[in-house]
């Protein structure tokens, strides 16, 4: 058994299946990707899984995430039966295009928690300029998920709206009003930066010296089985390890997690080539991040990671 303290202290486990995506999301980083375009091979994502909980017992949730649309992975079902045969509660971050009523179902039987949707605007004007698409898919991805919404179900559904200004900023009440009846959670934010990926925050002078996230975040597994420090490093430039070839040990006594730990711990980010210098996540003033949720206090959600909602301590 890995001594834990090597680990950040958190259940979670993210699994990037896919890092294809239907979609071209304007707040999204996917046009500065240098990584490969491809799917998890689930005899990949056994072997990965496996070998993270025969080592550390600390995971109980898995989220599939990443930089890519997991439903695109034809596997994905067999994906979160294998989960649940592991004991782990399931999670599901889409854009739910491809979500039929039929597939829901399917998932809420073989027991998956929830689903968090992207779902960026009100009409098909403003959705469509928010995801980067063409066509009328806003009219049936709205529709199928009111339906879903409105199932006996045990399934959370979770809807998640980015504001982006002269775009989708004036749909934001009215997109409150229809989807906070229907479902678990709504949540209204300001887009985040993707570090160099996106520039929708200001870089502020103040900085904290850390997000906490040595110490407090999720596992990430890469599509390639490469284990990332950061959900918001897209590219990989904090790549720690690779479950293909080492331990969670060997990953987390890394150099290059000892010297983001050492930047986190000075706040001294000079000559260290770290993307963490300029992230927005290390901004002292986050008030303005998050608009609305339905469910938590701002000051205290802006604290917590978006998926399980643990605190960033």
């Amino acid at each position: 058994m890995v001594v834990k303290e090597m680990i950040p202290k958190n259940n979670e486990i993210r699994f990037e299946i896919s890092t294809k995506c239907n979609y071209s999301c304007i707040i999204c980083a996917r046009d500065k990707l240098r990584r490969k375009k491809e799917v998890m091979p689930t005899e990949k994502f056994t072997f990965y899984l496996e070998k993270i909980l025969n080592e550390s017992d600390q995971y109980d949730t898995l989220t599939f995430s990443g930089f890519g649309e997991s439903l695109l992975d034809k596997d994905f079902i067999e994906k979160v039966r294998l989960t649940g045969r592991f004991g782990l509660k399931t999670l599901l971050l889409t854009n739910a295009s491809l979500l039929s009523l039929e597939l829901f179902e399917e998932l809420e039987n073989i027991g998956l928690e929830s689903i968090r949707v992207s779902f960026y605007g009100v009409t098909s004007e403003s959705y469509n300029k928010v995801h980067g698409i063409k066509g009328t898919c806003f009219k049936k991805v709205k529709g199928d998920l009111t339906k879903m919404c409105k199932m006996g179900r045990r399934t959370k559904i979770l809807m998640t709206y980015n504001v982006v200004d002269g775009i989708n900023n004036d749909d934001l009440e009215e997109w409150i009003a229809y989807w906070e009846p229907l479902t678990d959670l709504v949540e209204v934010w300001r887009p985040h930066n993707w570090v160099y990926g996106r520039n929708y925050r200001q870089i502020q002078s103040e900085q904290i010296k850390t997000c906490s996230r040595p110490w407090n975040t999720p596992l990430q597994v890469q599509v390639d089985g490469t284990i990332n420090m950061c959900c918001f490093d897209f590219n990989g430039d904090l790549l720690l390890g690779d479950l293909n070839s080492q331990s969670l040990k060997e990953i987390f006594d890394s150099e290059m997690f000892r010297k983001i730990v050492r930047c986190h711990t000075t706040g001294n980010y000079e000559g260290s080539n770290l993307i963490c210098k300029n992230c927005d996540q290390r901004n002292a003033d986050k008030s303005n991040v998050l608009i609305y949720s339905s469910k938590f206090d701002i000051k205290d959600r802006i604290n917590r990671v978006s998926t399980t909602y643990s605190k960033l301590v």
